[in-house]
């Protein structure tokens, strides 16, 4: 009896964890998470290739030097790969954790705005009294003060029995595309910002690490050699020139990102704007149809059912 329970609470996890994954909300946070873990993974493994690059024309460089096995050296370079995996894995496997808590942490806040609409929209489906109190600071400026403006008039109008044609305010007319939220993107490129410090310093420590590899397999095979030691000094030029250029391309492509991820909010924040906006001037059958954004679909679901029950009942055919 006891195990059929068990088991029976073992499928019900499961049926419970699958119905999560299933969730496009879901689907994205994870997406952005380990989109965020895996760039500076990119840098570490250049890094990886770069060192192997050098350490193999240093060992064919200083071979002129002293006649060394071919078998003996190739041994070293695998131990030096293995020994250099071993050191830097766990620190790459806790950094990319923490990655993709940080890339779904931002993942969330990019959607707040919209699920802070949705929600509002479901209290007043369900005739709870709730106020709409969108966060200025670092939320979409332009759709949070919209839509403050758009639910306080709807409240109004409400109140008065009916819906009637609302002139849109002159500043709102005018926006046809998309608009640049300075705010917003800030707040998100700080964000990166602060991680992309994290990426170089376990950058430059998985570089070191490499580079004391490199060292070790060249005292290994010329323990006495001067020449090896001057040589261990150029070299060191050559790697620090290889960790600015991995953490250079961890910056880059880090840069890049946080447009792409704006990108995914700042379109469906104006054709949501773009929605309210219309259907306060008059167009009541305007709803949002955001195609390509599934992750915002349960919010603008919301939203539009909303809209629907307010054209439904407050509506007048001599509008």
């Amino acid at each position: 009896m006891s195990t059929s329970k068990n088991a029976l609470i073992k499928l019900i996890n499961l049926n419970s964890l699958k119905k999560k994954l299933n969730d496009e909300h879901v689907k994205f946070r994870l997406k952005i998470g380990f989109q965020f873990a895996l760039i500076p993974l990119g840098s570490i493994v250049l890094a990886v290739i770069l060192n192997y690059i050098v350490l193999k024309v240093t060992i064919s460089l200083l071979s002129t030097l002293q006649s060394v096995k071919s078998f003996i050296a190739q041994d070293l370079i695998y131990l030096f790969a293995e020994k250099s995996l071993v050191e830097i894995l766990p620190w790459t496997f806790l950094s990319s954790i923490c990655l993709l808590v940080i890339g779904m942490t931002l993942a969330n806040i990019m959607i707040r705005p919209f699920r802070i609409i949705g929600d509002f929209c479901e209290t007043q489906l369900e005739g709870e009294k709730s106020s709409y109190n969108p966060e200025f600071i670092a939320e979409l400026k332009l759709l949070s003060l919209f839509s403050e403006w758009f639910f306080h008039t709807i409240q109004v109008l409400k109140k008065t029995g009916s819906l009637k044609k609302i002139e849109v305010p002159g500043k709102y007319r005018k926006i046809h595309k998309p608009v640049f939220e300075t705010n917003f993107f800030i707040h998100n490129f700080l964000i990166i910002i602060i991680t992309t410090l994290i990426t170089a310093l376990l950058i430059q420590t998985g570089n070191d690490v490499l580079f004391e590899g490199v060292v070790e397999v060249i005292k290994e095979i010329y323990p006495h050699q001067r020449q090896a030691t001057i040589f261990i000094q150029s070299i060191s030029e050559v790697v620090s020139i290889i960790s600015f250029l991995c953490i250079g391309l961890n910056v880059l492509i880090y840069l890049l990102y946080s447009f792409y991820l704006y990108s995914k909010v700042s379109t469906p924040a104006f054709g949501v704007f773009a929605t309210m906006r219309s259907f306060i001037s008059g167009k009541y059958s305007s709803r949002v149809h955001l195609i390509g954004y599934a992750y915002l679909r349960k919010h603008t679901r919301k939203l539009n059912k909303y809209l629907d029950y307010v054209e439904k009942e407050f509506s007048t055919k001599d509008n």
